[in-house]
C-alpha cells in the first residue's frame, strides 16, 4: 500500500514553485533540459502511520525539456500505478504564475488532459526542485474528478478527505 501511494502521487503530482522571493521565474529562466534525480514523499493518511519515502530515480533517465515559448517535451510517463521512461516522447504546454508552474499533460489511466500546479522551490544553474503540497494535490484532483464517472470521482473524494499531510518533492539536475 505504501508503494501504491508513492506511485499514485508521482503520477498525479507533477508541478513547480519558485526559487526565491526576489527572483521571478519566467519561461525563459526555466528554459532547458532537466533530468529527474529523486522523488521524496512525506504523507499521512487518517489512521495510518506517516510515510517518508526518498527514491533515487536517476537510472530511469526521465527528463523534461522546457522551451521559452511555454511548451515542453518529456520521456516520462506519469499515470496511476507507474512512473517510468517508456522511450516515447510526449509534448505539452506549461505556464508560470509567480512561483507556480502549471503543467498540462495527458493522463494515460484517466484518459484525459490534466493540469498539475507545482511550486518551484529552487531554479538554479544546476538544479530544479518542484513541490506539491496538500492544497495543490487537492486542487488538481478535484479538477480531474470533474470529467470522471460518479464512482471514480467519489473514490477520489474519499481518498482526499483522508489525507492529513502530503509533501511531494521532485529534484531535477539541469543537463
Amino acid at each position: 500500500m505504501k508503494k501504491q501511494f508513492f506511485i499514485l502521487f508521482a503520477v498525479l503530482g507533477f508541478g513547480l514553485s519558485s526559487c526565491s522571493k526576489k527572483d521571478e521565474v519566467t519561461p525563459s529562466t526555466l528554459e532547458g533540459t532537466y533530468n529527474l534525480e529523486t522523488i521524496t514523499l512525506k504523507s499521512k493518511v487518517v489512521d495510518q502511520a506517516a510515510e517518508n519515502e526518498n527514491e533515487n530515480v536517476s537510472a530511469q533517465k526521465m527528463y523534461y525539456t522546457f522551451n521559452s515559448d511555454g511548451t515542453y517535451k518529456t520521456n516520462a510517463t506519469w499515470s496511476i500505478g507507474e512512473i517510468n521512461s517508456s522511450g516515447t516522447v510526449s509534448t505539452g504546454k506549461y505556464t508560470i504564475n509567480g512561483n507556480k508552474l502549471n503543467i498540462t499533460y495527458q493522463d494515460g489511466d484517466l484518459g484525459k488532459e490534466l493540469t498539475q500546479t507545482m511550486q518551484i522551490k529552487t531554479n538554479s544553474d544546476s538544479q530544479l526542485v518542484l513541490f506539491i503540497g496538500l492544497d495543490e494535490l487537492k486542487t488538481s484532483l478535484k479538477a480531474a474528478a470533474g470529467g470522471l464517472d460518479a464512482f471514480t470521482a467519489a473514490i477520489l473524494e474519499i481518498f482526499l478527505s483522508q489525507m492529513i499531510q502530503f509533501e511531494y518533492t521532485l529534484t531535477f539536475k539541469k543537463a
